[in-house]
């Protein structure tokens, strides 16, 4: 009973990190589902996606941001709905960390700001 235990803590804690890759402009970043602290934080507010839908202008996100290597951003959706923030989607509900390991630049779309972009943009 006590290996299965020790077994399943394993494969949660495997499952609890999820990397990803991203190239763009030469930049690489990884995405971590694990809670860190990280050094740009910006939180979704419940109600976003209605907020946009009625027109509201919201200034959740700057349209550009500008890190270095080894830092990192943490977005947090507590929204019902998911959204792109630029080369970032994040699910209803559901927290990103990215840390970014080199330089290079990220462009998409902001749901957020319908019709706008986020831009950012990385350095040693």
């Amino acid at each position: 009973m006590k290996k299965l235990l020790i077994a399943l803590i394993a494969a949660a804690a495997v499952t609890a990190t999820t990397i990803i890759v991203f190239t763009g402009d030469d930049a690489i970043s990884r995405t971590s589902s694990i809670t860190t602290l990280a050094d740009y934080e910006y939180e979704i507010p419940p109600g976003t996606g209605g907020r946009t839908d009625a027109g509201e202008e919201l200034d959740i996100f700057p349209l550009l941001l500008e890190v270095r290597v080894g830092e990192s951003i943490r977005i947090v959706n507590n929204d019902d709905r998911d959204h792109l923030i630029g080369a970032f989607f994040v699910g209803a509900g559901e927290t990103l960390t990215q840390e970014f390991v080199s330089s290079g630049v990220l462009t998409g779309e902001c749901s957020i700001r319908p019709g706008s972009s986020f831009t950012l943009r990385v350095s040693e």
